[in-house]
């Protein structure tokens, strides 16, 4: 269970206050990818009329994209990058979704990202506040249970925070 927090805590050198959160929502949904290339390693797939080779570089939105749609299958293949960006800002922007900040386990040192969770649409944003950039949008198969196993992750309850 992620600890519960008074209206201030430090997390990886950062405070966190309500107004940290409201900053870090309005930044987040802007739904900013980074400018870098990825390699797709998958499959060979077509989207929107153009065919994507394993072992292209493709921009990092674009990636992400169609690893949602062609390898986890979790968005119709019509789904285009301006749906997915719009449903990240909806899961960003929505009262109910779960807001979570912690330290990504897969970097040296941990960066300090922010998870969104959706718990209707199952949909999750991850956005990491050093590089102001969106990281991934997905539907992860265990919930709240990927952000409980980043470290230190902490839970920011939305109501006490008004935010």
């Amino acid at each position: 269970m992620p600890r519960q927090q008074e209206k201030s805590f430090i997390i990886l050198g950062h405070r966190i206050t309500p107004e940290v959160v409201r900053e870090v929502i309005q930044k987040a949904s802007a739904v900013q990818w980074g400018t870098h290339l990825l390699r797709w390693r998958y499959f060979d797939v077509t989207h929107e009329g153009i065919t994507y080779h394993r072992g292209a570089l493709i921009p990092a939105g674009l990636w992400h994209l169609l690893k949602r749609i062609y390898v986890d299958q979790d968005w119709p293949a019509e789904t285009t990058l301006e749906k997915l960006n719009e449903d990240a800002r909806l899961t960003i922007q929505h009262p109910d979704t779960q807001i979570y900040v912690y330290g990504y386990y897969r970097t040296a040192p941990p960066r300090l990202q922010w998870g969104f969770l959706n718990p209707e649409t199952g949909i999750a944003v991850i956005y990491d506040m050093e590089a102001n950039l969106i990281a991934t949008v997905f539907k992860p198969e265990e919930g709240e249970a990927f952000f409980l196993r980043q470290i230190g992750t902490v839970k920011i309850n939305r109501k006490e925070w008004g935010v």
